[in-house]
């Protein structure tokens, strides 16, 4: 439940104690817009910041969770076990939760889980406008894709995978007027989000860290010192490096040269920069595994594990949603240089869980069968693991 104190969490909690009166001004100009507002109307009740943004994150969870166990049961939904409806449901149920809440984003103050919560459904809508021909409006996917956008801007970074996968596996797509329509809706709603900071300042408010220049250093500075001491040995992995160690770093080095971008270090630091990412390939392999359990490997194994007849429909959706997480893993760890963090990958998991479970109607009964059980039995032993661990 993340319990203790998280210094992501403190800029939100500093917006609530400093403003307590609700106006669409307000909101319009502040960061994380959709969270500021929800924050705004809660902390009236309950007065206390760092819960009222907690509870949103769980509140948002929970809805998710809904939406999606809802979802697959209406509109895909045939029983995984044979003459068992209610052990389909629980199985369907178990994994969508298990999936959404072991990031436990649901319950920290941050506007991570609330993006993820608007940009999933968005996303899962748009597929199956795409791929099953659903009707679904273009007016609401655009809506969420743009309160996901105003949220957490890492957003564009999973529609930007979303959208090389179009590319990738169902090209025709890319110009269909669903598709277009949906990007101009998300631009107007974006634009009407954040209407009173165009109105006044002629742009966007984005919930993006930084680091003040005055502090005579940047984030990508701080990432990429961190990486350099990360693959030189001299600090461990888990360790991070702060914005005055970085200053105090430039006092004892006035030669060093720091990259101007990630470019730079690709061309100037190869090695380093190879390293890097193949350790957090490593590492996110890994964790693929201990966030879906055997969900993970199973797209992959897939194209050999079906039934005979092919259900092209289901085959392209497959290939789709692995594409969709392995280009947001690599963007992700470009960008990353220090450490990828997983939560990121929020949208991609839960993705890629959700068509798992569709896909699994396609293969026998008896794979079907230690499939799941394998997926209940892996999951309870990496909870034991990380009981042990502490």
């Amino acid at each position: 439940m993340n319990v203790g104190a998280n210094a992501d969490e403190t800029a939100y909690r500093e917006f609530l104690n400093t403003n307590s009166d609700f106006s669409f001004s307000l909101v319009s100009n502040a960061q994380a817009q959709p969270y500021a507002f929800f924050g705004l109307l809660l902390n009236k009740f309950f007065q206390d910041a760092q819960f009222t943004n907690r509870l949103i994150s769980l509140i948002s969870a929970v809805f998710l969770l809904l939406f999606l166990f809802r979802y697959y049961k209406k509109q895909k939904f045939t029983n995984l076990i044979q003459g068992n409806p209610f052990v389909s449901n629980l199985i369907v149920f178990n994994i969508l939760s298990s999936v959404l809440l072991v990031l436990s984003c649901h319950f920290v103050g941050t506007s991570d889980m609330i993006s993820v919560a608007f940009a999933l459904p968005a996303f899962i809508l748009l597929t199956e406008v795409l791929f099953y021909k659903k009707q679904h409006s273009v007016i609401i996917i655009g809506l969420l894709f743009a309160l996901s956008f105003t949220s957490r801007p890492t957003f564009l970074i999973s529609l930007a995978a979303y959208l090389l996968s179009i590319v990738f596996i169902m090209r025709k797509q890319l110009f269909s007027k669903q598709l277009i329509f949906v990007g101009l809706f998300f631009v107007a709603f974006t634009a009407l989000i954040n209407f009173n900071p165009i109105v006044n300042q002629g742009k966007i408010v984005l919930d993006i860290k930084t680091i003040a220049e005055e502090t005579g250093t940047s984030w990508f500075e701080m990432n990429y010192l961190m990486a350099k001491k990360w693959d030189a040995g001299e600090i461990p992995t888990t360790q991070w490096l702060s914005s005055d160690d970085i200053i105090q770093y430039k006092k004892e080095h006035p030669d060093f040269i720091f990259p101007k971008n990630h470019l730079d270090i690709l061309v100037n630091d190869t090695g380093m920069f190879t390293r890097q990412f193949f350790r957090m390939f490593g590492m996110s392999m890994y964790s693929s595994s201990r966030y879906m359990y055997v969900l993970f490997p199973f797209l992959i194994l897939f194209p050999f594990l079906k039934k005979k007849e092919e259900d092209l429909v289901v085959n392209k959706t497959v290939y789709f949603t692995l594409s969709f997480y392995f280009i947001s893993l690599f963007i992700f760890i470009v960008s990353a240089i220090k450490l990828m963090e997983f939560r990121w990958m929020h949208i991609a998991i839960v993705f890629y869980a959700f068509y798992a479970i569709n896909a699994a109607k396609t293969i026998s009964e008896n794979k079907r069968t230690v499939l799941f059980n394998s997926v209940f039995v892996i999951g309870i032993l990496f909870f034991i693991l990380k009981m042990l661990k502490g």
